[in-house]
């Protein structure tokens, strides 16, 4: 935010600059259009953003990575750049006539800006690391509610109703802003670890136990100690059947997972409950709970919803939504039209409807996401039993792309590129070195996908659930077999290839991908 701020400084360095050398002509049509498509431009990429926030869970094409990418970094650019160039005109001596119709106009859309700035619900970070730059984003918040606070001071004196619709449109923009800035922080890597430690667990009082053992068996009766897993009991209510179960279960081992990420160590209570309640599932099912439970992983490190299904956050959404239909309603109603231009009109119509359907849309996706299905599955009233064979629907919806990545190793050393002639490859090659992207393509160049079929996912679950059913054996013994249990079976490789099993992790890995590649062309050829 403050790269932006300083970049839309040295813009307008560099503006002086040109308009030495540019005919007063092309300098005459680009200060009036400037603001103009530098607002549309902001609103198309808060379309994209609102679009193609969610739609990354489960589309892995690269290209909807690079167009939300782009719009990203493009977004706070573009929208702090836009309100420097609006407080240049108010700035300006001769610019502050506040009866002037295109000066309220642009004021009025500076107030937009701020609104951009606050980002749509569906994508807050683009990855992780834009979580830990929340102070810097704070900063930009400061920075630039100022920026519009002073330019709708400045429009205020005038007579006409568009600073007093401003005031609602400014609140409403650091509504929005703050939520961004609330979840960044709490997806930051420190809160997001604070927040989950809890109060130290002293464990079971085993002196009082063997106290109680020892009592029991002098007077005669027969006791034995044996260890129980302990399952909370459910409390879902509304959805009965398993379909209606499996969001609110997911978001209970959510719960619990959600400190893997926050490089907190589960115990063995957590170990012992998920395994035997994943024992007592079928494979599909227990790979649509991994689904959900991802989901909402992906939504609390990513998006606004941590911050949005809260009633603060719920009062203020409504808020935002009330304040941008009144300053339509009232600018249909209030405003004298007839002294803007056609165009500018049509701009701000637009500017104010596609806040209100983006709004709108924002809480469609919240009310049909597994965080609200959840909620209304722990309660029980009428209202909910009526919607609730809707919501159950919810667990067929596809959530991730159903595809595994993979990446050859043999074709990445060997630089294969099928199609390609090798003069063309080593020309592609150097032009990649010198823009130093080279290492990018070749990850992405290499990296194919295949469909996750439901024989694949029958496959690993029963694996996983048959060695987690072995009572006597260690975790730690079963996870570092290392091909142990394959080689078993095949008694005249055990010995030849016996040595496979030691060494470090990542080799063996990188031992076997290798050594199946081969063995799969061998066969197919």
């Amino acid at each position: 935010m403050i790269l932006s701020t300083v970049s839309s400084a040295l813009i307008f360095v560099e503006k002086r600059r040109l308009m030495e050398v540019i005919p007063d002509s092309v300098i005459e049509f680009l200060t009036k259009w400037e603001v103009r498509v530098l607002i549309l431009f902001s609103l198309t990429l808060q379309i994209l953003l609102i679009a193609l926030g969610n739609r990354r869970k489960y589309i892995c094409r690269i290209w909807i990575r690079i167009i939300l990418w782009s719009a990203y970094l493009l977004a706070d650019s573009v929208a702090t750049v836009g309100l420097g160039v609006i407080s240049k005109n108010t700035l300006d001596e001769g610019g502050r006539n506040v009866e002037d119709p295109l000066n309220q106009l642009f004021w009025f859309w500076a107030q937009f800006l701020l609104l951009h700035l606050g980002g749509p619900d569906t994508i807050t970070a683009y990855s992780q690391e834009d979580n830990e730059l929340w102070l810097r984003h704070l900063v930009g918040l400061v920075i630039q509610t100022g920026l519009a606070f002073y330019i709708l001071l400045v429009a205020l004196p005038g007579s006409s109703w568009l600073p007093i619709l401003s005031i609602f449109i400014f609140i409403a923009g650091v509504i929005k802003y703050g939520e961004r800035i609330l979840a960044l922080r709490s997806a930051n890597s420190e809160n997001f670890q604070d927040s989950m430690l809890t109060e130290p667990d002293p464990g079971p009082n085993y002196a009082k136990f063997m106290e109680e053992f020892t009592l029991k068996k002098a007077e005669g009766f027969y006791v034995e100690a044996a260890e129980v897993i302990e399952i909370p009991v459910p409390t879902h209510h509304s959805f009965p059947d398993d379909k209606g179960k499996l969001i609110p279960e997911a978001y209970d081992l959510f719960q619990t997972f959600k400190r893997l990420f926050a490089d907190i160590i589960l115990s063995f209570q957590d170990r012992d409950s998920s395994r035997s309640y994943f024992q007592n599932l079928t494979p599909k099912n227990a790979f649509d709970v991994v689904e959900v439970e991802l989901g909402f992983t992906f939504d609390v490190l990513y998006t606004k919803t941590s911050q949005v299904y809260k009633m603060r956050a719920i009062v203020l959404r409504f808020l935002t939504i009330l304040f941008t239909c009144f300053a339509l309603v009232a600018f249909l109603c209030l405003c004298d039209r007839s002294k803007y231009q056609k165009f500018d009109l049509a701009i701000t119509y637009v500017l104010l409807v596609v806040a209100i359907c983006l709004e709108m849309y924002s809480v469609c996706v919240l009310l049909n996401s597994d965080w609200t299905v959840n909620w209304l599955s722990r309660r029980t009233s009428t209202f909910t039993s009526i919607i609730g064979w809707w919501y159950k629907q919810q667990a067929n919806k596809q959530r991730w792309s159903r595809k595994m990545a993979q990446h050859n190793l043999l074709d990445l050393c060997l630089r294969v590129n099928p199609g390609v002639c090798l003069r063309m490859q080593k020309l592609l090659r150097r032009i990649q070195k010198l823009l130093q992207i080279d290492n990018f393509l070749e990850k992405h160049r290499h990296k194919t996908y295949v469909d996750v079929s439901p024989e694949l996912k029958d496959l690993i679950f029963k694996e996983l659930n048959k060695y987690t059913r072995i009572d006597d054996c260690d975790p730690a013994v079963l996870w570092n077999r290392r091909g142990s249990f394959t080689l078993e079976k095949y008694v005249h490789l055990s010995q030849s290839l016996g040595w496979t099993k030691e060494g470090e992790f990542d080799q063996r890995i990188l031992l076997w991908h290798i050594a199946t590649d081969i063995c799969y062309f061998l066969e197919w050829g």
